[in-house]
């Protein structure tokens, strides 16, 4: 009886034994396995480099670190101008910098912020533009902002939530134009065109501060694939000061089509604003009540590929003649890829806008000029971006020679007609 028990007792003893090591071998495998999972998400945290397209925004390289987000780039200009004999200066630097970072919140929000540097103020004393749009300074030179100085400044400071996979609301400091008349050929300063108006369309009295900046919501939503609904609301003058009295609204409607196989971007838009701080953009700057006068317009914005290395792109738009100096603005122009000459990330493009003068500000000009007889302003603009080291868009260093012309500046056919030369150069990091 003693021999069965200690063989029954051995037995058992065995048997919990070999449990206990299989059960510190599953716990060592799935340990193991943890491990891995960990190291395998902090490589790919670490090799991560994305390009964040959002819906309405430009491309941005953002690397990231750790669930932190970061990206900016460097541009750095020199203009000069030619047939204009009334100005000194026969040229003019520029240099900016900005920095985008962005952290997630949750699993559906992330914050953004975009800090800015920019230093020179671009050609001065040149006859002013119709197509510095309602104001703003940088005519030939859009990436110019108003600020000139050694700061480094917050330009855009958001909140951005997917409140569904078709819904996106956004609330902060925002750039209204980065959410309004996208362009796939004309919509960026760094890579493409120089010249404000085909980068925004003039015909629209953008809201927020001299460089678009303001303090707003958008929400866009995507019923289909290939549509997308966008609205906005803004402070008109982005000083947060009186933010409900002067809004600035904007609505558009987006199509991505494939007409013959092709890819292209059909957006239509409405926007109001309701008065201004100033009476220097009017149609007649000496009466006060323009400054309390609603204006509001319509637009297109158009960009289509026919083949496989040529885009074209079309934008337009009206406003009202008895708020605005012009009221009818259209512009477009070419896209060609350089892959027909071995040369496949660098790009041309050429730019022809035409913009009309309103009723009401002729009608002011020959109050004080009886004779003056107004004239459409012709302007136009060719670059090549060419791309070092075949870096692709928005990545690596880019140069960018750059010519502008300009008939009628401002609809006046007795100013001077400009001819403006430069270079731009462009690296992202």
């Amino acid at each position: 009886m003693r021999k069965i028990f200690s063989a029954f007792l051995g037995m058992l003893l065995l048997s919990f034994g070999q449990c206990v090591w299989a059960e510190e071998k599953v716990k060592s495998s799935s340990e193991l396995d943890e491990l891995k999972k960990r190291i395998e998400d902090i490589e790919m945290r670490l090799d991560e480099t994305d390009v964040i397209d959002e819906r309405g925004h430009k491309l941005h390289p953002i690397h990231s670190i750790y669930g932190l987000k970061i990206g900016g780039g460097l541009t750095i200009t020199a203009q000069g101008v030619m047939h204009h004999k009334n100005t000194n200066q026969k040229g003019a630097g520029a240099i900016s910098a900005d920095i985008a970072m962005e952290s997630s919140v949750g699993n559906n929000g992330r914050a953004v912020v975009v800090f800015d540097f920019e230093r020179g103020a671009g050609l001065q004393n040149l006859p002013t533009f119709f197509t510095s749009p309602n104001g703003n300074a940088s005519g030939p030179n859009g990436d110019v902002e108003s600020f000139n100085n050694d700061q480094l400044h917050v330009t855009q400071f958001y909140y951005e939530h997917d409140v569904y996979s078709n819904l996106i609301l956004t609330l902060g400091q925002l750039d209204i134009t980065g959410y309004f008349d996208a362009n796939e050929f004309a919509d960026n300063e760094r890579t493409q065109f120089l010249a404000n108006l085909f980068i925004h369309n003039p015909s629209v009295e953008f809201g927020g501060s001299t460089d678009f900046f303001s303090p707003g919501i958008r929400l866009t939503y995507s019923p289909l694939e290939y549509m997308d609904i966008t609205i906005g609301a803004f402070e008109g003058n982005g000083d947060y000061v009186d933010m409900f009295d002067k809004p600035f609204v904007m609505g558009e409607v987006g199509f991505k089509l494939k007409p013959f196989g092709k890819e292209g971007n059909y957006r239509l838009y409405y926007w109001n604003r309701q008065g201004r701080d100033s009476l220097t953009n009017t149609a007649n700057p000496t009466d006060n009540a323009l400054l309390e006068a609603q204006n509001k317009g319509i637009g297109l914005n158009i960009d289509q590929y026919i083949t496989d290395t040529v885009g074209i792109w079309l934008m337009g738009g009206v406003q009202r003649k008895k708020v605005a100096q012009f009221d009818r603005f259209i512009g477009g122009g070419l896209n060609i890829t350089g892959e027909a000459f071995s040369r496949p990330n660098d790009v041309i493009g050429l730019g022809y806008g035409v913009t009309l003068m309103g009723k009401d500000y002729k009608d002011y000009k020959k109050s004080s000029s009886p004779d003056f007889e107004p004239e459409a302003e012709h302007y136009m603009e060719l670059y090549y971006n060419w791309a070092v080291a075949d870096a692709p868009q928005s990545k690596g260093f880019h140069i960018s020679p750059d010519i502008q012309y300009v008939m009628n500046p401002g609809g006046d056919p007795n100013a001077t007609k400009l001819f403006i030369y430069g270079i731009r150069f462009q690296t992202f990091f």
